[in-house]
């Protein structure tokens, strides 16, 4: 034994230096990852994590014609000049675009992608109103040079650019297809041999897009899908760090923001132009498979492209400064260098910028060159394609040391005859020195025109400016306004043609002639004008100006209130209390009294109102009179004695709520009418006040006899009335604003006084009263039915029958 302990003290040695070299090694790798998780979430942009949990919850509503025209807190004049201008503007439409509404009524109805672009042009709660005044046609018959020709025969000036695909001009691609077809005709839609055109494609991509290898696809969207599989097949990483604001088409995959329902835990969405997004990206580079930039991001930084769905107010549209643009060029080599130090793969997104910033792209336009490069749109001459260039050791799709592994990406219509036939044509103009020459000609003019228009917009006295990187453009808004979304729709009836997406990303072709330029500016001078004159840019007065912060409170209310007021009704709490299916509680008049008297008067209508909706019965009034009795010596007792408070004031309820149920015939439509409350849903109030308590008490009843619990039942039972009243409060004050929220606060505080003051000869009368005959248990149902005033009345004379 003496001989061995040599050796058992040297294995424990072992063991423990074993277990202290895991637990460092452990520990090393936590302090490791959390300090690579810190500095991650340093550089993430909180936008996207917060708008999809914000589109979980917000929900929908749409202002009616009463709100839709004052929602900015603009007087009645104003909206009845706005309402005025809308009736214009869709009178016109409607004779302008006949044909065309009638038509496309037809492909509405069958296409989705349609439906979708149609129902978002305007911001969400002013959807439903404009789709019905504004019907917006979206079929074309020919395009003439810039124009386009409806199926009305009218023409407009298009600045949409067919999403980015248009940078040449609409003459130029029927000339490219028309000449593809005619070098492919021959071959067809023959799929798997390559045309031979194909090669001379392939050398004239590569000298453009300075990388080695090509692969053809379908869109832009499956280009890039392509492409971060490549990456991550290729470097053997998982991660794809892509910037705020960047649209990288519609896969899931790039996709952080809302529109994906799907959990992107591979994706490290990062702030644009940010120090902080360099380090995170040295930090994670061994777990980064591609770095993905969409070069037109320096047109507006850590924002989503521009559009008038979103255009709330002018403060969420902004554009880049030059200066901001040279920082972002800057920006752009800074991320190179990161990616070539740590060997991550950077891959520039020129779906929609590539052949439009400059022959050669952003990559030219910059002058930084990506390992990576995706193209789309323009460069298919005119037909559909998406293209993915690369570094050889990153387009490769199988594993030469493992012959199972293979990134399988492959498509049936990639390099298709027809799409190569017209990309040859549109590849042949873009690399000759003439397209240079127009490049410069047209880009030249285009910079001058944003200056003179700019200054002929300042000299008219409209808020308006016009922004733009090389011949992609944008109107940006220089006051607060809430309706600036609607001056597409004045566009439009002035002859320009617009994307869905409205005034947000608008587009230039290189056909454009300086003729087409002072269309442009003219219709954009005056659309202004007609925007203007129907009051839509209205500021307010001295004393009570529109501001971008009464703006954003009153569109902060109305969303809040939606929202809880429609989570409320699609939970237990709707059921509980009853709520109708109309938005909240009502107001008969929802115009705030803006005097003393005129605040007292709107208290007295509305006591009024209640009494001849649901307190014509006699005994239904000396009940309310004895209730009322009780409730003000309540208010005495409420600041010295919650148990007298509370078993008093549950009486009182009781029996207030009884005279409705049992003596007053069921009158929920007058009812509700008042603020969203009839006897129905009261009954459930009060049952549920009655029973909490007594609830309470019973369950207390084991530990403390019943006089020692009554004390704290009775306080928690008073802060829960407190909450309920002043919750109310609240969402009135949401809906309808502070005035009228105090005068239902103030009616309900002042009731029991006023009740006795209305209703004490019931005392007298009651006891000879035919009034006592209409007590039932018939009547009690149909007020628990819900049942309107006729409907309960038919059911009795039924039964009578």
């Amino acid at each position: 034994v003496a001989s061995g302990e040599p050796c058992g003290s040297a294995m424990t040695l072992i063991q423990y230096a074993a277990g202290l070299v895991t637990v460092a090694a452990l520990l090393a790798y936590i302090i490791t990852r959390a300090y690579k998780i810190g500095l991650t979430l340093l550089a993430t942009s909180p936008t996207p994590t917060g708008a999809r949990f914000a589109s979980g919850i917000l929900r929908s509503f749409a202002l009616g014609e009463d709100k839709f025209y004052c929602a900015d807190g603009a007087p009645e004049a104003i909206a009845t000049k706005r309402r005025a201008g809308m009736d214009a503007l869709a009178a016109s439409f409607n004779q302008q675009f006949a044909k065309s509404q009638k038509a496309s009524e037809t492909v509405l109805a069958g296409i989705s992608d349609l439906r979708f672009t149609d129902t978002n042009r305007v911001p969400f709660p002013f959807q439903k109103l404009v789709r019905e005044k504004l019907n917006v046609a979206t079929l074309a018959l020919s395009s003439e040079g810039p124009v386009i020709v409806d199926l009305d025969g009218n023409k407009s000036l298009d600045i949409s650019g067919s999403y980015g695909v248009n940078v040449c001009g609409y003459d130029r691609y029927k000339e490219w297809m028309s000449a593809g077809l005619e070098r492919t005709k021959a071959l067809g839609p023959v799929l798997g041999p390559l045309h031979p055109i194909v090669g001379e494609n392939l050398a004239m991509i590569k000298a453009v897009s300075k990388l080695d290898e090509v692969s053809f696809h379908m869109s832009g969207t499956e280009a890039i899908m392509c492409a971060v599989r490549l990456a991550a097949f290729n470097k053997r990483r998982k991660l794809v760090v892509c910037f705020a604001g960047a649209y990288h088409g519609w896969w899931d995959g790039v996709q952080p923001g809302p529109g994906n329902e799907r959990k992107n835990t591979d994706v490290l969405c990062l702030k644009d132009m940010s120090p902080a997004s360099l380090t995170a990206i040295r930090a994670r580079a061994s777990e980064i498979a591609c770095v993905i930039v969409n070069p037109l991001q320096g047109f507006n930084p850590n924002s989503p492209p521009p559009n008038d769905m979103v255009l709330m107010t002018a403060s969420i549209r902004k554009a880049a400064s030059t200066q901001t643009l040279d920082t972002y060029a800057v920006w752009l080599k800074q991320i190179r260098q990161v990616c070539t130090e740590c060997d991550v793969p950077l891959m520039f997104d020129e779906v929609y910028t590539g052949f439009r910033m400059a022959p050669g792209g952003a990559q030219e336009y910059y002058g930084v060159n990506a390992d990576m490069v995706v193209y789309g749109k323009t460069l298919g001459g005119g037909m559909p394609v998406g293209v993915v260039c690369g570094k050889k050791e990153l387009m490769r799709r199988f594993d030469p040391e493992h012959p199972l592994r293979v990134s399988y990406v492959i498509g049936t219509f990639a390099a298709h005859p027809l799409t190569m036939g017209t990309m040859n044509e549109f590849l042949r103009w873009v690399t000759s020195p003439a397209a240079r020459t127009v490049y410069t000609t047209v880009g030249t003019q285009f910079d001058a025109w944003i200056g003179d228009t700019n200054a002929a917009l300042e000299a008219a006295s409209l808020p308006l400016k016009v922004h733009n990187l090389t011949t992609v453009w944008t109107i940006i808004f220089s006051q607060p306004g809430r309706y600036h979304w609607m001056f597409q729709y004045y566009l439009r009836a002035e002859g320009i043609a617009l994307s869905w997406v409205g005034t947000g990303r608008l587009l230039i072709s290189l056909d454009f002639t300086p003729e087409d330029f002072a269309t442009v500016r003219a219709a954009l001078l005056r659309a202004g004008k007609r925007m203007q004159d129907d009051g839509w840019w209205y500021l307010g007065t001295a004393e009570n100006p529109i501001t971008s912060g009464s703006i954003s409170a009153g569109m902060g209310k109305e969303m809040a209130y939606h929202t809880v007021m429609k989570t409320i009704r699609d939970g237990l709490l709707a059921e509980i209390l009853c709520l109708p299916e109309a938005d909240g509680p009502r107001a008969p008049k929802a115009v705030p009294p803006t005097t003393l008297t005129g605040f007292y008067e709107e208290i007295m209508r509305r006591k009024a109102d209640d009494h001849a909706a649901s307190h014509s019965n006699c005994v239904n009034q000396f009940m309310h009179l004895i209730s009322s009795t009780i409730f003000i010596y309540n208010y005495y007792t409420f600041w010295g004695n919650c148990t007298t408070t509370m078993v008093l004031g549950l009486f009182s309820l009781f029996l207030r709520q009884s005279g409705h149920a049992i003596f007053e015939p069921p009158c929920h439509d007058e009812e509700e009418l008042l603020l969203g409350f009839n006897t129905r849903s009261k009954c459930f109030v009060v049952a549920g006040y009655t029973l909490a308590p007594l609830v309470t008490l019973l369950q207390l009843s084991g530990t403390y006899n019943f006089v020692q619990a009554l004390e704290p039942v009775a306080k928690s039972w008073l802060w829960v009335t407190l909450f309920f009243v002043l919750g109310h409060t609240g969402l009135l004050w949401l809906q309808y604003g502070f005035r009228i929220s105090m005068v239902w606060l103030v009616k309900l505080v002042t009731d029991p006084f006023t009740d006795v003051a209305a209703y004490y000869p019931s005392a007298v009368n009651v006891w000879s009263s035919p009034d006592w005959k209409t007590a039932g248990w018939d009547t009690f149902q149909s007020h628990l039915r819900g049942e309107p005033k006729h409907a309960a009345a038919a059911a009795k004379d039924k039964k009578i029958e």
